[in-house]
């Protein structure tokens, strides 16, 4: 969904189908050229990465206390304990307790029935649906913490991904592949990852001085989902309203708006200091859709469920 440049369309063109015109339909690109197409094309996306990471760290803390000893499922189920410690207490008091009762109340009626087999068959199906759930919540917390930890890397590994199942590149240490002018060895060296890193990519030119503007808010989004997330693992409160609030307003500069930083980013309890990104006047090619509309933001069990289902779209 990534809107491609010229210079871009021209390298996958170069990548995908001039082996074919050679003759060498059989021949597949070679990986490093691959991964210098993709990484020249996706330059402004792995910027997202260095957020990207902080964002998924924060989700594994809320996962953390959700399969901690803070969770529902933990404090909840601990309450016969509270209630036998308070049956124990009145046992060994039962004396002075019964005495103040009978003096307040008046003198009951004594039951000589007892519990019927119905209802200790209700209160048993009542603990094993207990238990079913709180198994229920921990298999879904264990799987949103390994949904995480995968993607916690997706935007570093998107063009090695890409070369491998969508590209079909061959090895690396293959010279019989397409190096984009004829079967052989591919031999410039890999680019690193980011729009500074393209500088002298040997595939696709790239004007490091005009970064995506929409890629930017977004990493500025991230910034603001991050804080909050910090904001309410420390017991402070948030208002995770939508995120297109905060970014409604559009400017340059490596500053972020004062609504944003004077009111929400103050609070951050982290002590590291966020990376700034200029933010361009003038538009660049992002991504449909994610341009359109913020970032998700509605509770903390809410982006979990995110985690768990975003890899079953990451290559629809």
């Amino acid at each position: 969904q990534v809107s491609l440049s010229h210079e871009c369309t021209r390298a996958i063109m170069k990548l995908m189908y001039c082996p074919h015109c050679r003759g060498m339909s059989s021949v597949r690109p070679c990986n490093n050229y691959c991964l210098n197409v993709v990484k020249g094309c996706l330059a402004n996306q792995a910027d997202l990465s260095t957020e990207w990471k902080y964002l998924m760290d924060s989700l594994m803390v809320v996962a953390d206390r959700i399969d901690g000893p803070y969770n529902v499922d933990t404090v909840i189920g601990t309450i016969h304990m509270r209630i036998a410690e308070a049956i124990s207490n009145l046992q060994e008091n039962k004396d002075s307790i019964t005495a103040k009762v009978f003096q307040g109340c008046g003198n009951p009626k004594i039951s000589t029935k007892g519990s019927s087999s119905e209802d200790k068959r209700r209160r048993g199906k009542v603990t094993l649906e207990a238990k079913s759930s709180a198994q229920a919540l921990e298999m879904l917390v264990l799987d949103a913490k390994g949904n995480l930890t995968a993607l916690k890397t997706y935007w570093i590994t998107l063009p090695s991904n890409l070369c491998s199942k969508k590209v079909m590149a061959s090895s690396a240490s293959d010279d019989k592949c397409w190096n984009g002018m004829t079967k052989g060895s591919y031999l410039p060296e890999v680019m690193g990852d980011g729009l500074a890193n393209q500088i002298n990519n040997p595939e696709v030119e790239v004007d490091i001085t005009k970064p995506d503007m929409t890629i930017r808010q977004q990493i500025m989004q991230l910034k603001i989902m991050t804080n909050r997330l910090g904001n309410a693992n420390i017991g402070n409160d948030v208002d995770f309203q939508d995120t297109s609030d905060d970014m409604s307003g559009s400017g340059s500069g490596d500053s972020c708006p004062d609504d944003v930083c004077g009111k929400r980013l103050s609070k951050s309890p982290s002590t590291r200091q966020p990376e700034t990104h200029a933010i361009p006047k003038q538009s660049g090619h992002g991504v449909h859709g994610a341009s359109s509309r913020s970032l998700p933001s509605a509770s903390l069990l809410l982006l979990l469920s995110v985690a768990v289902i975003a890899p079953q779209h990451l290559w629809r």
